[in-house]
């Protein structure tokens, strides 16, 4: 999946979509700290944890979903039932919402 993420990071580039060529993870990350930045005190720390974890699969996958939390590092931490717990009705909300605006 990394070629994956680096060849987007490459067409991105190309098209002018964005003015520096670097690895996907990296705009990634910026993405991810700019939003979590502007969400003030909206989660708690264990959520922060869980948001990071989400983030981490997305600079590799492109995606996260709720079956993916059946996986590693996940699964590690609760998997799915640990999410329900953590975010609760808002689950499905919070994760499109950071594939949106990381993947974008």
């Amino acid at each position: 999946m990394k070629v994956l993420t680096d060849l987007i990071s490459l067409v991105r580039f190309a098209v002018d979509q964005e003015p520096e060529l670097k690895p996907y993870p990296e705009t990634v990350e910026e993405r991810f700290e700019a939003w979590l930045a502007k969400q003030g005190d909206r989660f708690t720390v264990a959520q922060i944890e869980w948001l990071g974890l989400m983030k981490e699969h997305i600079a590799t996958s492109l995606a996260v979903s709720e079956d993916d939390f059946e996986l590693t590092p996940f699964v590690e931490r609760g998997g799915a039932f640990r999410a329900h717990k953590l975010f609760g009705d808002q689950l499905q909300a919070v994760v499109n919402e950071l594939v949106e605006v990381l993947a974008a």
